[in-house]
């Protein structure tokens, strides 16, 4: 906290005329994207949206006064708080066993490094929340194993609708072709522009960006596909769509199912553009487990992809790039670090 923040008990006493003149639609904070792929932008989130975020999360996870809630994030530290439960921050590994934590909130590559820390969870552990990035396979697999007692979901959301649809763990490594979203939340409003883009909507969205007009749906930069029961799967980012030969690549299509192989920890799918002909090269890297054979997953690949994505060749490297906040992949270091692999 900083040096000068007014306690709690500071604020108690006579009515706020401020707060009691308040509207749900007046800006109640400005919440910066992580700036992963270009410069991060200023969120307006109203009162009254915030409030539609918060009574999302908390019909999908009920907290009580019990509960412990171990998390950096504000749109699940604050529903622990009007649930009564405790908001714990994170700090030194052995906290989670220490407070007692019920809910566990962590980016995927986090999450991955504090179980290579702790091995086990304790029992009190009921809920562990995956978001802010991609999960791959690998990581669901070990949260399961370091935590079988709980129940792992992935969150997909962004910094202008929070959130927007959750899936368990089981269901995403149940579902290889692409990377499984799950059902919209109730209350959130999808749908695909002409292009495949998602496109979001619902009472949990943002006012704007600061000094630009409102809005009623927001763009994701993803594009994304709704299967026969509703559910949305992930295609790709929308400026990572790769074109070979008239043929369209979406990365996220392929990755959950090469990144699930024996011996492979991680798998992504990069093209690099030819500037003469501006056709790409199709390159798939892999980050190696134990037992990796890279024989045998190229022997694999054509019952995992479309004969049309199929890899020009396959890069081995030690360990993806990872950039912003949320550590995502950062498929621009990747390409280069591919390109003369």
């Amino acid at each position: 906290m900083p040096s000068a923040a007014v306690r709690l008990r500071g604020l108690t006493g006579p009515a706020n005329p401020v707060l009691e003149q308040a509207d749900l639609d007046d800006p109640a904070a400005i919440i910066f994207t992580s700036g992963t792929t270009a410069h991060p932008r200023a969120v307006v989130h109203t009162r009254g949206s915030l409030a539609a975020g918060l009574e999302i999360f908390r019909g999908r996870l009920p907290m009580g006064p019990s509960d412990v809630v171990h998390t950096d994030g504000l749109m699940l530290g604050l529903p622990a708080l009007i649930a009564g439960a405790t908001w714990s921050m994170p700090g030194h590994p052995d906290l989670i066993a220490e407070r007692d934590v019920t809910h566990l909130y962590a980016v995927p590559v986090e999450l991955s490094n504090l179980i290579d820390r702790v091995g086990q969870f304790p029992a009190t552990v009921r809920h562990i929340l995956l978001g802010s990035a991609p999960a791959p396979p690998a990581v669901l697999r070990k949260a399961i194993a370091a935590a079988p007692h709980a129940e792992v979901l992935s969150i997909y959301a962004m910094t202008e609708a929070l959130p927007i649809a959750l899936a368990t763990a089981q269901q995403k490594l149940n579902h290889l072709d692409g990377d499984l979203l799950g059902l919209p939340l109730p209350g959130v409003g999808v749908r695909l522009a002409d292009d495949g883009e998602l496109l979001v909507s619902g009472p949990h969205l943002a006012l704007g960006y600061l000094g630009e007009p409102a809005h009623l749906e927001v763009a994701t930069g993803d594009l994304a596909r709704i299967d026969e029961d509703g559910q949305l799967v992930l295609l790709g980012r929308k400026k990572d769509m790769i074109l070979r030969a008239g043929f369209n690549i979406y990365p996220s299509l392929y990755e959950p199912a090469v990144a699930a192989q024996p011996g492979v920890a991680e798998a992504a799918i990069v093209g690099l553009a030819d500037p003469d002909t501006g056709d790409e090269e199709v390159v798939l890297a892999v980050v190696p487990a134990e037992g990796f054979r890279e024989d045998r997953l190229r022997a694999a690949l054509p019952d995992l992809l479309d004969a049309g994505a199929l890899p020009d060749r396959i890069a081995v490297v030690t360990a993806f790039a990872r950039t912003g906040r949320s550590s995502k992949l950062d498929r621009a270091a990747l390409r280069e670090a591919v390109r003369h692999h």
